[in-house]
């Protein structure tokens, strides 16, 4: 009782099954979740992210991008200018499951670079992520 009272979504007492740990845990993801998708159009500058329709316009022109490269533009245009790490990418945008190397970000990150007309619109901050900024 004292964890919820001091902030805890919820707890579990042991002993527990696996599946309801699952379940738990699931149901607060889904939570965490609705807020990020109740804004459904992201402005930086030019670039605006329609997550809801799930289409990308630059000066008014729609981008072509893959599912990933969109997730990842999203990603980084919800928090415009703030560092986002690799890790919080890779959980948002590959899944938490993610077993391959952090590497395929940068190959995505190319990817978009390219599409936004070059490298100013995502700046790489070392030792931390990439940070979504108007050139």
């Amino acid at each position: 009782m004292v964890g919820l009272e001091l902030g805890a979504d919820d707890y579990v007492v042991k002993p527990f099954g696996l599946r309801e740990l699952i379940a738990r845990i699931r149901a607060v993801a889904r939570r965490s979740e609705e807020p990020r998708h109740t804004v459904s159009a992201l402005r930086v500058g030019g670039l605006e992210v329609d997550m809801r329709a799930r289409r990308a316009f630059l000066h008014g022109v729609e981008l072509e991008l893959t599912p990933k490269e969109f997730e990842l533009l999203g990603a980084l245009a919800r928090d415009p200018g703030a560092a986002v790490s690799r890790r919080r990418l890779l959980e948002e945008v590959w899944d938490t499951t993610w077993s391959g190397s952090s590497k395929t970000i940068d190959v995505h990150v190319a990817a978009l670079r390219r599409k936004l007309g070059g490298p100013g619109w995502i700046e790489t901050v070392r030792g931390i992520g990439f940070r979504l900024h108007e050139p």
